[in-house]
């Protein structure tokens, strides 16, 4: 398989701007205190407790809330936020929760609030506000995705060019080798002529893996496109 150039892939990067949806949200109902409460649903690529912690940067940056369950000694499944206001939401005091659990290739994330013990916020009833919440998942996700499959490329470039210094390592090595066997005896040159089979076929074996990383990229883009 021909190498695309890194250059290709360092645009990629600087390209990543997400403008459709690659994910779903979905109504559907969560049991919290011993009740089945109305909630908006969505899954994501990554794991749980890095969703957790951009929903909890999220909601700093965007709203000044703190979200409790989610630290560097703490990561619930549920984590939360009480008393909280959210003017595109509701201009009353309000409480908001979120389950977010590790599932096969990734999470999912149930989004739910209330007003005070007992008034959750759903379909039936508040559904104004319940479109608002709608809004509020639908621009967190995203924020969240542009941020994550941008560091999700990154780390794949990396990995690339550290076995593209590897191939470049090896290539100056046979060419070395080659140069030493023909002032060598017949015994060197076999010696050298093995030594360079090995890293050619070292080689070989980065090529494939870096076009599985090239892959995982494409895949990554073609996520995008479907935003």
């Amino acid at each position: 398989m021909k190498k695309l150039p890194i250059s290709i892939f360092y645009f990629l990067l600087i390209s990543l701007k997400l403008s459709a949806q690659t994910f779903v949200i979905d109504t559907t109902e969560i049991t919290f205190e011993n009740k089945l409460r109305p909630c908006l649903f969505v899954k994501f690529d990554a794991d749980a407790k890095t969703v957790k912690k951009g929903w909890a940067d999220y909601m700093k940056k965007n709203y000044k809330i703190k979200i409790k369950g989610i630290s560097l000694f703490t990561d619930k499944d549920i984590v939360n936020a009480d008393d909280v206001t959210i003017n595109s939401i509701s201009d009353k005091r309000m409480n908001m929760y979120a389950r977010v659990t590790d599932i096969n290739g990734g999470s999912e994330m149930k989004y739910f609030m209330s007003f005070g013990y007992d008034f959750f916020i759903g379909t039936k009833e508040y559904a104004k506000e319940f479109e608002g919440m709608r809004k509020l998942l639908h621009d967190f996700s995203i924020n969240f995705l542009n941020d994550y499959y941008a560091d999700e490329t990154s780390a794949i470039l990396k990995k690339i060019k550290g076995y593209e210094r590897d191939i470049k390592k090896n290539n100056n090595s046979i060419s070395s080798n080659i140069k030493k066997s023909k002032k060598g005896s017949d015994a060197v040159t076999s010696a050298l002529e093995a030594k360079n089979f090995s890293l050619k076929l070292e080689n070989e074996q980065i090529q494939s893996k870096i076009a599985a990383l090239e892959k995982d990229i494409e895949t990554i883009k073609v996520k995008q496109e479907e935003f």
